[in-house]
């Protein structure tokens, strides 16, 4: 319903508007007792000049007739005609004064037409978004406007012939897209521009009779070429696909409306002396309005199936304005003039008092006319009330969900004879459970299709997308492929807003019969039901969740226990300290501290992909690769080598990890590390200068790779920060990032402070930062200082 009054109001608007133009242009005048084009040519309008419809009138008496300016003194013009065979005749006509509102009245059912034409356009556009369609309709109703124009006022030939032309190559279009095709739009700018031209060029030269006469035969003669392939490729589709019943009615209106959309324009160009000029104007109008109606009807299936499916709210108060107005003005004539009473001539009186009754007695009335409504449609069919009944049950029953979405299934497919259902969900609801064999379908919740459904709030129809492009192409295939015709939407009733947590999908009608009212609102329960079905399986899917991760983070606390750093033994002429955080039970991050000998130790400080569980098991098992690697005396650069293949030969790309090594001599006074797609290495001097070394080398997991270390010289007082992304991407309750820039600002302020003390205090100001935000990802910070030895 919604659609529907867009579409007659935004049409009406439109409409208005031209129609103040159309009287602001003309004003009242004498004029010729007939209607003519620039050209000359006399149309078929007033019953009074019918010896005359399809001739012309002689250029030179016309441009004498139009360049006069008093009409005050001369009540006749003598004139003279060519008829179709060539031969001149003169005549003297009698001049007419009109005034605004008889031109109005003559093309009444023109502009009837034009206003019929708008509608269907903006209709099409609002309920089903087909930009092709609402243009094709919209150029139709502009041609018909545009023809009165010229005809009344000799001042719209620009965008009669630029209409005419653009409608002609939209048939070309039409070819493809009532075929379920797509054309590139590329093509729509050579039309635009040759419609343009042919426009332009009869405007400039609308007298010239032979010219124009020409410039409009090609533009039918186009119609005319491109509607004899439309009209062939349908039959043609006919033929092949040989579609049954409904389906074959459809499309043999399809075709009739395309072959009277071409009529008109193919007698003008195929029969001798203009033959549609000798009939009433009434069959030019109704051809075209049958045209409307039967494209109308040929293309779109269920097409208020939409407004039905929320029919109550809509209808009902249709029906209370109806009997409210017609209460008032039936009360009026009763007190009027059946029975006049004396005490209620002056009619503010009785105007209130039936204010007062309709205030008062509103809501009782609206509530017994929806009553009436279910009960009419709903309540009486007992195979709809039986069936809504059994499914309303299952809410209270404790049958698993299987068997709940099985009887909901059978119930519905047995109550309004449909050939299937289907429930389509994100890929993320219900991942853990299985849900094979129960008419559920899975689709990304990434995947255009989807946010399609996820941004309306509409019943979704098949065959209203039968003739799209692009997403809307996509879907009609997605869902006829499913064997599909109307696709609910299923809300999640515990949000304010309106949101989607899945389509119900229902199948055509067994008996290939429209949908019933009865049997849409059925469909429309069974779908509320089914959204509170599938919100309750939701929470207890999550309840289920919450559970198994408490109980794999209290496994992953014991395993964490199992793997957590062993610190080595004092260094010489090194010191260290450092902080280590999971943000759940296990950290991700990979923290590693071991001695070579008495004067080396080395330092490993690693993020691998995600946090949790999974990732702890990983951490631990890169533990002990590098642990029997160094007592196979590998070498740092061969280590990282030997991390990048077991990642690749075991996850094939899948898992990564970043990872910043290095050891410290301080013997050698140097610091040789290889940094693997991690965070900068931060150097701060004994004089508090702080330099980043940011240089880096391929991520750990993704491809085969030779890394190469570096080399750091060191000088007595240097400190050496290493920090894991849980550090510089912590959110504070505000949405603000802590960022490397405060990192470093911290540790010039704690420049004097040592590495044992540096992370405590870090860890603090992290804690503030977030305030009472929880922590997202793991925190890892380590702090090292060199005394030479």
């Amino acid at each position: 319903m919604r659609e529907l009054a867009i579409t007659i109001l935004s049409s009406l608007l439109f409409f208005l508007i031209l129609l103040f133009a159309f009287i602001g242009f003309q004003n009242n005048a004498k004029r010729l007792p007939f209607y003519y084009y620039p050209s000359g040519l006399i149309v078929n309008i007033g019953e009074g000049n019918r010896a005359h419809w399809g001739n012309s009138v002689v250029q030179e008496d016309l441009e004498k007739f139009e360049s006069i300016t008093d009409f005050s003194k001369i009540d006749s013009f003598p004139l003279h005609l060519k008829n179709y065979k060539g031969e001149v005749y003169e005549v003297n006509f009698n001049l007419i004064t009109v005034r605004k509102t008889d031109v109005l009245n003559v093309f009444f059912s023109d502009l009837f037409l034009a206003f019929f034409s708008l509608a269907i356009a903006v209709y099409f556009y609002y309920s089903t978004r087909d930009a092709l369609i609402f243009g094709f309709f919209f150029n139709f109703g502009l041609v018909i406007l545009s023809n009165v124009f010229v005809l009344t006022f000799n001042n719209s030939i620009f965008l009669f012939v630029l209409t005419l032309y653009f409608g002609s190559f939209l048939q070309y279009h039409l070819i493809y897209r009532l075929r379920g095709k797509e054309i590139n739009s590329k093509w729509l700018l050579p039309q635009i521009l040759i419609s343009f031209i042919m426009a332009m060029i009869a405007s400039q030269e609308k007298y010239d009779m032979v010219l124009i006469e020409r410039v409009v035969l090609v533009a039918h003669a186009i119609t005319v070429l491109f509607g004899s392939i439309n009209i062939i490729a349908n039959i043609y589709e006919i033929i092949r696909s040989k579609p049954q019943e409904e389906a074959l009615l459809k499309r043999i209106i399809l075709v009739s409306s395309i072959f009277l959309y071409v009529a008109l324009p193919s007698s003008i160009i195929f029969f001798d002396g203009y033959p549609w000029f000798f009939v009433h104007r009434s069959f030019f109008i109704t051809t075209y309005l049958l045209f409307i109606l039967s494209f109308f009807y040929g293309t779109y299936r269920y097409t208020f199936v939409p407004s039905l499916v929320i029919f109550t709210p809509s209808i009902v108060t249709l029906i209370l304005v109806s009997i409210i107005l017609g209460t008032y003005i039936g009360s009026i004539f009763i007190l009027d003039f059946i029975l006049p009473i004396r005490y209620l001539k002056d009619r503010w009186v009785f105007n209130l008092i039936y204010l007062f009754l309709v205030t008062a007695y509103l809501i009782p009335l609206k509530l017994k006319v929806k009553e009436l409504f279910d009960y009419w449609f709903f309540e009486q069919n007992p195979k709809l009330s039986e069936g809504i009944n059994k499914i309303a049950g299952l809410l209270s029953s404790p049958l698993s969900m299987r068997k709940t979405i099985l009887t909901i299934n059978r119930t519905v497919k047995e109550t309004v004879n449909i050939s299937n259902i289907i429930i389509l969900i994100p890929g993320d609801q219900f991942a853990s459970t299985d849900l094979k064999n129960i008419n559920f379908v899975r689709i990304s919740p990434q995947s255009e299709i989807w946010n399609y459904f996820k941004s309306t709030d509409r019943v979704t129809v098949t065959s209203h997308l039968e003739y799209g492009i692009g997403l809307r192409e996509t879907l009609y295939n997605f869902l006829k492929g499913l064997n599909v015709q109307l696709a609910f939407p299923a809300y999640d009733s515990s949000s304010n807003k309106k949101n989607i947590q899945a389509m119900i999908l229902i199948g055509e009608k067994l008996d290939k019969k429209y949908f019933s009212i009865g049997e849409l609102k059925f469909i429309n329960e069974v779908v509320k039901i089914s959204g509170m079905l599938l919100e309750n399986y939701s929470l207890l899917e999550d309840e289920i969740q919450k559970r198994k991760i408490v109980r794999d983070i209290q496994t992953a606390s014991i395993v964490d226990n199992t793997l957590r750093l062993i610190l080595p033994s004092e260094i010489k002429g090194i010191d260290y300290g450092y902080i280590s955080k999971p943000a759940v039970g296990i950290s991700g991050d990979y923290l590693d501290i071991i001695p070579l000998s008495q004067t080396k130790m080395i330092v490993l400080l690693g993020d691998v992909a995600g946090h949790g569980l999974g990732t702890g098991f990983l951490v631990s098992a890169i533990k002990g690769i590098v642990r029997e690697q160094l007592r196979n005396g590998t070498s740092l650069e061969g280590l990282f080598r030997e991390i990048n293949s077991f990642f690749r030969a075991r996850y094939k790309g899948n898992e990564f990890m970043t990872l910043l090594g290095g050891v410290f001599d301080s013997n050698e006074n140097v610091f040789k590390y290889v940094n693997a797609g991690h965070l900068s290495l931060i150097e701060m001097r004994a004089d508090g200068q702080i330099k980043l070394h940011s240089k880096t080398q391929r991520v750990l997991g993704i491809l085969e790779t030779d890394y190469h270390a570096q080399e750091l010289k060191l000088i007595p007082g240097t400190k050496l920060f290493l920090y894991s992304d849980g550090i510089t991407e912590a959110f504070s309750e505000r949405d603000e990032i802590f960022g490397e820039e405060t990192l470093i600002e911290f540790l010039h302020f704690n420049a004097e402070k040592t590495v044992k003390e540096i992370p405590a205090l870090l860890d603090v100001k992290m804690t503030n930062f977030r305030g009472n935000r929880e922590q997202s990802d793991d925190i890892t910070f380590i702090g090292l200082s060199f005394t030479p030895n």
